[in-house]
């Protein structure tokens, strides 16, 4: 039994607005808010870098197309009623599709779950056109809480979440999108606000979070307050580094550091090259010091260190400080240098181990307490 009448247009306003309403803020939040550094890495890589993704442009074009397919799926298939949100599946498909984009293109299993999933919301459609009983409700204009229309908002819920469950939901590459579109800006700040409170991280990451505290002058400072991977090695994009830029020129980089690298092969050649360089600033040198302890080299950074600070506590940054109490506490030194402070906080580190007999438990209590020291760091295979 087929229906159609006055009320099947006319009494499905309120639904058509409705749900129109859900998918345009549903699309165009999530276009802008959260898939929109993916968005601008994807277009940067399609296109070799020549056109430039703008998130607010962009989210409102996409939201605007996808609104005009349902317009037209919507018209094709005359759904009123308990099914007129099945109106919005094409949309929601390419919303899913575009939000799944990496570099470099792969269709991967789009290719044939595309199509599939077309056919089978066809033959849905014909199935609800041709066999679904109307009942007297439907007979009825729709109202704002009436059931039909939250029958139609639990089916765009779904659709939502489906949306969400094949869309590029990596963390760390959200995190590293966001914080190299940031640094382009000149947006320090926020490049480090993001997932600043996460364990997860990679290389790039870690690489964009040293560049950006560097550029504040808190590098050795703050560092260990993130999650940190990877090695010296990887705190900049040199070939062979695991480290790599998905946006971000690296003409930054090298502009901040004082000079781009010629044929240098390594990141401590190209240190030491600045080092000779008088006119190259001095943000090398905490690159230096905090790729030491990266690596755990607490021997050279020990040795280095007097070159480029004086050896005071109240002049030393906090992980530098951090650094030294270790290097006394598990070398025999002659190294000049007292920070009581420091070594009484250490004192409480080291207590975890007896107050907390259990390995699990302790590494519980001293990820809470000491999270954001570099103690936490160098023992953190071994908590």
């Amino acid at each position: 039994m087929r229906y159609s009448g006055r009320h099947g247009i006319e009494g499905t306003v309120i639904l058509r607005m409705t749900c129109a309403l859900v998918f345009l803020a549903f699309t165009f939040c999530w276009l802008y808010f959260f898939q929109g550094d993916m968005l601008a890495v994807v277009q940067h890589g399609l296109s070799g870098g020549k056109t430039h993704y703008d998130h607010t442009i962009g989210a409102v074009i996409c939201t605007a197309v996808l609104f005009g397919l349902q317009l037209l799926v919507s018209f094709m298939t005359r759904l009123t009623h308990r099914t007129y949100a099945l109106s919005y599946l094409p949309s929601m498909l390419l919303l899913a599709f575009l939000s799944s984009l990496t570099t470099p293109f792969r269709w991967g299993a789009w290719l044939w779950a595309g199509p599939l999933l077309l056919v089978l919301w066809g033959g849905v459609v014909w199935v609800s056109k041709q066999l679904l009983p109307i009942s007297d409700e439907d007979r009825k204009p729709v109202e704002l809480f009436s059931r039909v229309t939250w029958i139609n908002l639990l089916q765009l819920a779904l659709m939502m979440m489906g949306v969400a469950a094949v869309s590029n939901t990596n963390a760390v590459q959200h995190f590293r999108a966001h914080a190299e579109v940031a640094l382009m800006k000149g947006d320090a700040d926020e490049a480090l606000r993001v997932g600043q409170r996460s364990l997860e991280t990679d290389e790039s990451l870690t690489m964009l979070r040293i560049f950006a505290l560097s550029q504040k002058g808190q590098l050795a400072d703050r560092l260990f307050e993130y999650a940190v991977s990877g090695t010296a090695n990887d705190m900049l994009p040199f070939k062979g580094s695991k480290a790599t830029l998905l946006l971000m020129p690296d003409s930054l980089l090298w502009q901040h550091l004082g000079a781009r690298p010629d044929s240098i092969g390594s990141i401590a050649q190209y240190l030491d090259s600045l080092e000779r360089d008088t006119l190259a600033g001095m943000a090398w040198r905490d690159y230096r010091l905090v790729g030491q302890l990266i690596d755990r080299r607490l021997d050279a950074f020990a040795a280095a260190l007097p070159r480029y600070y004086v050896m005071q506590a109240d002049s030393l940054p906090r992980h530098y400080r951090e650094a030294l109490v270790l290097y006394q506490q598990t070398v025999d030194t002659l190294l000049m240098y007292s920070d009581t402070l420091m070594l009484s906080r250490w004192r409480d580190f080291h207590a975890n181990d007896t107050i907390f007999p259990k390995p699990s438990e302790r590494q519980i209590r001293t990820e809470e307490q000491f999270r954001d020291t570099y103690w936490y760091y160098f023992f953190s295979p071994h908590l």
